[in-house]
């Protein structure tokens, strides 16, 4: 059976420049941004989400899902992966932290919020948000 207590739950979660989850470690550069300036559109971007997950020790794999795009967009990027508790390190209290950083490729089309859906299963868990600003001066 199920408790809450058992359910796989999002710690936290962050958009990046770049990330990389390594051990029971993340390393990030230009965590945690909302906004993205350019020099023009469209523009090619290497987008980097990352964040921890706290699980059962000894619970079941579990679905991570991630929807990226344009917050008005009827199409988004679909990405999946399976997470399992039991690879988790450093077990503390009968739970496990769970990392993890994807690198997503992607086109800029055009100005405006994006956003990125995390869910764990099928519960959307969190939204992270992004503005893309063309502008004349230096990109950041």
């Amino acid at each position: 059976m199920t408790t809450p207590q058992s359910l796989p739950e999002l710690d936290y979660a962050f958009l990046a420049e770049y990330a990389r989850a390594e051990g029971n470690s993340l390393t990030a550069v230009g965590a945690s941004f909302t906004q993205l300036n350019v020099l023009g559109l469209p523009t090619n971007f290497h987008l980097h989400i990352a964040g921890r997950i706290r699980a059962a020790e000894d619970g079941e794999v579990f679905p991570l899902r991630l929807r990226i795009g344009a917050e008005d967009a009827s199409e988004r990027i679909h990405l999946e992966t399976s997470l399992d508790p039991a690879q988790g390190i450093h077990p503390y209290r009968g739970r496990v932290g769970i990392i993890f950083a994807v690198g997503i490729p992607m086109t800029l089309e055009d100005e405006g919020r994006h956003q990125v859906d995390i869910l764990i299963g099928d519960e959307l868990v969190r939204s992270l948000y992004f503005s893309v600003n063309e502008s004349s001066g230096h990109p950041g």
